[in-house]
């Protein structure tokens, strides 16, 4: 269904060469001075995902591509393997969490909860915590939020002033010509709200993703928005279909930290499915860190937000799941289930 053979050789190649670089990258220090530490998790059902067949989600697989670049940046970069973030995070700059995951149940192609899996109250408040003092975050979600990777981000994001809807953004135009894992949009400038992000950055591209809320009050921006019309969300939870522009990556402050909250990887991963290499995605995912990782006061929000799509008309701008309108998203519902953008898809259904 689209699927490209040898970009996806290339790509694998791209991973192994840049794994090959792992131990000289992680011992990079600066000169003169200790380099701010970048700690990965990978205590959440991050190396589950190769329980699907495709590479995990850790430092060292697909992820490489924002430890490289962190170091370029003068970071150390560490991954927490079987360690808690506790014996970290009092001596780390900044906090990378890659998507958590429960275990993948095949025979019904979805994620179980999985308790070891779960960030644990106490872990909770010491991210909170580390965020207060002056920490980084730089965190991912996956389509669908929680409800699809059976874990609790949300209980971690949202005292951020930011809720992760259980719903997916993706270009209604793909659904039948493009492997789900493979379907794609792109965000031009106008979707992309913060001046700081946009140094050499004209298009960024991302894969099916969830969005999220920025509730009032909160310091936090949006960092990137969907395109809108044709590139639609579908909330699972409420089976509401939006037409408008909406969150898929958010920039904020903490206490004295700052955070970005990401709603799917794939747009700063290697691999098969990694877009880091297409676009201006390794520029913008550099403009992110560098954000990050910058001293001095946050920026001010924009004034206003962008209208990104011309095709968005207000009164259809949101399609719920009542009266005359139950079809319709009954209809793509349906459309999204025998696609599998509703599954949990594995290698062994990708390949022919």
């Amino acid at each position: 269904m689209g699927f490209d053979r040898g970009q996806a050789v290339e790509n694998e190649k791209q991973g192994a060469s840049a794994g090959r670089d792992v131990g000289r990258l992680i011992r990079a220090e600066a000169v003169g001075d200790t380099p701010p530490l970048a700690v990965f998790d990978a205590t959440h059902g991050q190396s589950n995902w190769t329980q699907t067949g495709f590479a995990s989600r850790e430092m060292q697989a697909n992820f490489v591509g924002v430890m490289e670049s962190l170091c370029r940046q003068g970071c150390l970069c560490r991954a927490t393997g079987d360690q808690p973030l506790s014996k970290y995070l009092d001596r780390a700059r900044l906090l990378v969490i890659p998507p958590p995951t429960g275990h993948y149940n095949p025979h019904k192609e979805c994620w179980t909860r999985q308790t070891a899996s779960l960030f644990t109250v106490e872990e909770i408040a010491h991210i909170h915590g580390f965020l207060d003092d002056g920490g980084r975050l730089f965190l991912s979600a996956y389509r669908f939020g929680d409800a699809f990777t059976a874990t609790n981000l949300q209980e971690l994001v949202g005292p951020l002033g930011c809720l992760l809807n259980e719903d997916v953004v993706i270009d209604v135009r793909t659904l039948r010509t493009s492997h789900p894992l493979e379907a794609h949009f792109d965000t031009p400038r106008c979707c992309l709200p913060l001046p700081w992000s946009l140094d050499w950055v004209s298009t960024v591209r991302w894969r099916a993703m969830a969005t999220f809320t920025i509730l009032p009050g909160a310091t936090a921006s949006p960092l990137a928005l969907s395109p809108g019309g044709n590139c639609i969300s579908f909330n699972r939870a409420h089976r509401e279909i939006n037409f408008a522009s909406l969150p898929i990556a958010v920039a904020g402050s903490h206490g004295k930290g700052r955070f970005v909250l990401l709603g799917g990887p794939h747009a700063f991963e290697i691999g098969p499915f990694g877009l880091l290499t297409i676009a201006d995605n390794a520029r913008f995912l550099h403009n992110a860190l560098s954000w990050l990782l910058a001293d001095g006061p946050t920026d001010p929000a924009p004034s206003r937000l962008p209208q990104c799509s011309v095709d968005m008309v207000s009164d259809l701008g949101r399609v719920e799941n009542e009266g005359k309108r139950q079809s319709t998203v009954a209809f793509l519902e349906r459309l999204l289930r025998s696609t599998g953008v509703l599954k949990a898809l594995s290698q062994a259904k990708w390949l022919p």
